[in-house]
């Protein structure tokens, strides 16, 4: 049984089959030969209630003849003999029936022999015999006295006597052949109870061991694809090691989970090498963005050390100019923390947050360049979203990569406005789409179905690597990215977030981002 599992599901399915024949065909084959006695032995008993029969008509044969006799000796009417002769002749008959009955058994054609003989001898001694003596009326007294002797009265006992004989070996072999009928009906019947059981026991029994080695392994087996297709990588492969066709799918589904497992690694450095190059980008924003808060917090120091040097001191200015230190240092101090999150290797752990303060976070981010390439940028953020769940960090990456390669779009615009507009808003499903609308050059049609692809790019200095991981991310989160044409020209990146458990959703935003 240990074995069974090991088996090709083929030889699976024929052991579970001739199992179940097996055990049909050896309960049928009992019946089948059950059967054939219970037919045999009913053509033997027919056989032998006709030789029961025959005997019947014999020993009526000889009654008739017997009581021909008596009648003609009693009236001496000729009419009586005629019993007689007729009676002579039928228990001939039923002789050589009965000797064509009985041809296979030596015994009771010894038994009918010795039956002739006495009929035989009975007719020729005694019926005959008082025949001729009632013709003659000189000798009817005698015949009177023939009849009236045991001499007569003997023959006929023997002759009936042996009749008995016959009849009783007869109906011994009529209750055998009964007994063993009855034996054979019962035996057919128990095995066709017994083997139909059988049957559905075998039947019932390898259906539970076809389902504890093929079903079932194969339902545990599409539950770890289905896991291993949602990014669990956790996942243990079930049937690692087994000999059949399930094993060879389990070395298959490790193998791909490997994959999967060495593809996310590459993933992940190649998002930790996109965001590198993402702020090494926004170097010149980045150092201008902790130049501010730094520079005023000097400023501000300047300006409380001549309130100090004052006579008298200003007090009141110094503490102003304190706060505003503390409030530029701790600005500095969130900036640090945004760009040291966003070029962190390890990802933080999902959490459940406001999209829109993301989104805000990152605009945060990119101020000084998009003030640099002279860029109208504007928030249309919905108030009433549900909170995402998922990694901010991520999730940023993507929003700052459009926003990025957005400006970079429209850089090199020589005239007509440059604007770029961010939008979130609840979709159709209850989730959340995110649109980046720009008016740089957009992209030909040609292009429309390579942008995601890796190291597809159409700038000169590019990687081809951001959208490609940009959609990666999205499609980690269960959500999807797609890219289309904006009118009059530009282009549209828009991506979806399935719908979470709802929140608190922040305040609707909606104007052109505050500069300075």
């Amino acid at each position: 049984m240990s074995a069974f599992p090991n088996l090709q599901i083929l030889h699976k399915l024929m052991v579970a089959f001739a199992a179940v024949v097996a055990i049909i065909f050896v309960s049928s084959a009992i019946v089948y030969d059950r059967l054939r006695v219970i037919e045999a032995t009913k053509n033997l008993r027919v056989h032998t209630t006709d030789v029961l029969d025959t005997l019947d008509m014999a020993l009526e044969a000889m009654l008739d003849q017997e009581i021909g006799v008596l009648g003609y000796l009693l009236t001496g009417d000729q009419k009586f003999l005629e019993p007689y002769r007729k009676g002579g002749q039928v228990f001939g008959v039923a002789i050589r029936r009965l000797r064509d009955l009985t041809s296979d058994n030596r015994a009771q054609q010894s038994r009918l022999d010795e039956l002739n003989e006495l009929a035989t001898k009975w007719r020729s001694e005694v019926a005959e015999r008082k025949v001729a003596l009632m013709a003659n009326p000189k000798t009817r007294e005698e015949a009177h006295a023939l009849t009236a002797s045991e001499v007569s009265k003997t023959a006929m006992d023997l002759v009936r006597g042996k009749l008995d004989e016959i009849d009783t070996v007869e109906r011994d072999l009529l209750a055998k052949r009964d007994v063993v009928q009855k034996q054979a009906y019962a035996t057919a019947y128990a095995m066709t109870i017994l083997g139909g059981a059988a049957s559905l026991m075998t039947a019932v029994l390898m259906g539970v061991l076809l389902t504890r080695t093929i079903t079932m392994p194969i339902t545990r087996m599409t539950s770890a694809m289905a896991a291993l297709a949602r990014g669990d990588t956790s996942i243990e492969v079930p049937g690692v090691g087994r000999g059949d066709e399930i094993g060879a799918m389990a070395a298959a589904v490790r193998v791909f989970k490997e994959r999967i497992i060495e593809r996310e690694r590459t993933q992940a450095e190649l998002a930790h090498f996109n965001r590198i190059a993402t702020v090494g980008q926004l170097t010149a924003s980045i150092a201008h963005e902790v130049n501010q808060p730094i520079s005023a917090a000097v400023t501000n120091a300047e300006a409380a050390l001549r309130w100090l040097g004052a006579h008298p001191p200003n007090l009141d200015e110094v503490r102003q100019a304190l706060t505003w230190i503390a409030a530029d240092g701790k600005r500095a101090g969130d900036i640090i923390s945004r760009i040291r999150a966003l070029i962190r290797k390890a990802p933080p752990p999902r959490s459940r947050f406001d999209l829109n303060e993301a989104v805000l976070d990152v605009i945060a981010l990119v101020r000084n360049e998009v003030l640099r390439h002279r860029v109208s940028l504007q928030t249309q953020l919905a108030g009433d979203l549900p909170q995402i769940e998922g990694d901010r960090i991520q999730l940023q990456q993507v929003i700052l990569n459009l926003v990025v390669n957005a400006v970079e779009a429209m850089a090199s615009l020589d005239e007509g406005e440059r604007e770029l507009q961010i939008r979130t808003e609840a979709d159709a499903v209850g989730g959340v789409l995110v649109s980046a609308l720009d008016s740089g050059m957009g992209f030909e049609a040609s292009s429309m179905d390579h942008i995601f692809e890796a190291f597809y790019t159409t700038k000169p200095h590019g990687i081809g690597m951001g959208l490609a991981i940009c959609q990666s991310i999205v499609a980690a989160h269960g959500g999807r990215m797609w890219a289309t044409a904006n009118k009059p020209r530009g282009a549209i990146f828009q991506f979806t977030l399935p719908p979470k458990q709802a929140g608190t959703a922040s305040a609707e935003h909606d104007g052109q981002m505050p500069l300075g």
